[in-house]
């Protein structure tokens, strides 16, 4: 096990959830430039697919992980890839997705998916060589960079499901930083007149 280095960060709030949204996507579109990954824990499919369109509409390329059939049967492929340079995930509930989020990308899953089964080993070294170098100077630009940035877009139904988004941000001695954005929930009743 490795010393913990991660920044947690204060939670920010704003009076609106349009105020909050901005802020969102300013600071995921200021970390991506920076070529920092991000990944934002959303509470529904409906907030996963809004954010989406919202970041669509600055040109940043993201990828979405929710309960929707299209994401969930890459959603392995999706967890692990994370924490590549600049990548921005957007995912719904991060609580059990049993996958580690490796700085710079995930060699085994790179191995696997670039790698033929029947490759002729020299070639299968050559190319193991070459992701392993890959992915060697991607986790140099993440950790300049600051590690992984965790967003939370809102609370969560329960305590531990919002824990789980820090988690991967400064996993095994990797920098990393979380911070949650919120906006107060509207009232659910009406305050009767004078």
């Amino acid at each position: 096990n490795m010393e913990m280095v991660r920044q947690d960060r204060n939670d920010q709030v704003y009076k609106t959830k349009e105020g909050k949204w901005s802020a969102v996507v300013r600071e995921i579109a200021a970390r991506h430039e920076n070529a920092q990954p991000v990944l934002v824990g959303t509470i529904s499919v409906e907030v996963s697919e809004l954010l989406s369109e919202r970041l669509k509409s600055r040109g940043i390329t993201h990828t979405v992980l929710n309960a929707k059939p299209e994401h969930a049967a890459r959603e392995a492929e999706i967890v692990a890839e994370a924490g590549q340079p600049g990548g921005v995930t957007i995912a719904t509930n991060m609580a059990g997705r049993g996958v580690d989020i490796k700085l710079g990308g995930n060699i085994d899953m790179r191995l696997a998916r670039e790698i033929p089964i029947d490759a002729d080993p020299s070639i299968r070294d050559r190319l193991t060589a070459q992701i392993r170098q890959e992915i060697a100077e991607a986790y140099q630009v993440v950790k300049e960079a600051g590690g992984l940035y965790g967003i939370g877009s809102g609370r969560q139904e329960s305590r531990r499901s919002d824990n789980q988004l820090p988690g991967p941000s400064g996993r095994q001695g990797g920098p990393g930083a979380p911070r949650a954005f919120l906006s107060p929930a509207p009232p659910t009743f009406a305050i009767p007149g004078p």
